[in-house]
Order: structure tokens, then sequence, then C-alpha cells
């Protein structure tokens, strides 16, 4: 016995937001609509937000190669302060 309904609610999550985005844009469209000014400025904010959001996320990236870079750095310098370390012990005659 095999059954497959899989498909059809996979095409049914994806159809909601194209029927949404319908009905914005239609109610954007109507000049009767009432609520036409404030729609406006919610999408005004939205975008603003997600500008804002790109905008954190692309510091949040530079952050993380920066970060990266520094620990790079510090463990360059532990090897180097260490292999000096171990250079002066020797030219001190101690043994290591």
């Amino acid at each position: 016995m095999k059954i497959e309904i899989l498909n059809e609610s996979i095409s049914k999550k994806e159809m909601l937001p194209e029927v949404v985005n319908r009905i914005f844009a239609i109610c954007k469209t109507d000049p009767h609509f009432k609520l036409k000014d404030e729609m406006k400025t919610v999408e005004e904010r939205i975008k603003i937000i997600k500008e804002k959001v790109i905008r954190q996320s692309n510091l949040l990236i530079q952050s993380s190669k920066l970060t990266d870079d520094v620990n790079k750095r510090i463990r360059l310098i532990k090897e180097e302060i260490e292999s000096k370390q171990i250079e002066l012990l020797e030219q001190l005659g101690s043994e290591f």
C-alpha cells in the first residue's frame, strides 16, 4: 500500500504567503481602503528594520573575523614568547 500526501501540504504552505501578498497589494491600490497610509508606514518600518538587521549581521560577521584574527595573533605571540623563553634559558645554560 502506497500513500503520498506530502505534496499537497507543501503547496498549501507555499500558497499562503502569495495569497497574503496579493491581498496586501490589492489593499494598497484601493483608494477607499482606510488603512492604506498605516500600511505604508508599517512597510517603511519593516524596510528600515530589515536594513538594520542586515547591517548588524554584517557587523557580526566582521566582528567574528576580527575576533579570529586577534586570537590567531595572540596564539602566534604566545608561541613566539615561549620560543624566546626557551632560547634565553638555553643561553643562560639551563637545560630545558
